[in-house]
């Protein structure tokens, strides 16, 4: 009899305790759904171009947004050279050049700037001397 109350007793508790941990957990599910789904999700668009030599391309930073432009001289041996318009001049790359002109990219360099492109669309040209292949990427907000 004894054994039976200690049972009884026991299946309680582990009811209670089974009880609060489901209550916890869908707790935490509920916050994370909310936390989740209340936060706006941005898209963006990354485009990515191999430049061969004397080649260019337009790229489009869909006007007024912030932008990543990333440009990269994959050359094991050779110096790059990029010319790029298209900016209003307050753009700077993290070597704190200006976007816009001439620039030598040394071995395996690569060059990014993080701003409002204020122009719809840049012109990145690679006009290496030798057979040097360019990357270029830029990621901006998609347009809704």
């Amino acid at each position: 009899m004894q054994l039976l109350k200690f049972r009884h007793k026991l299946l309680k508790v582990n009811k209670k305790k089974g009880l609060y941990i489901i209550c916890t957990i869908l707790a935490f599910f509920v916050f994370a759904s909310n936390t989740a789904f209340s936060q706006s999700i941005t898209k963006s668009k990354l485009d990515t171009i191999v430049l061969l030599k004397n080649e260019y391309a337009v790229l489009n930073t869909n006007n007024g947004s912030q932008c990543i432009c990333y440009i990269n001289n994959i050359s094991k041996a050779q110096q790059a050279t990029v010319v790029n318009t298209g900016d209003t001049n307050n753009v700077k790359f993290n070597d704190n050049t200006p976007f816009n002109g001439i620039h030598v990219l040394t071995v395996r360099q690569q060059l990014i700037a993080v701003a409002d492109f204020k122009g719809s669309q840049l012109i990145v040209s690679n006009l290496s001397p030798y057979d040097i292949i360019v990357i270029v990427s830029i990621l901006c907000p998609k347009d809704k």
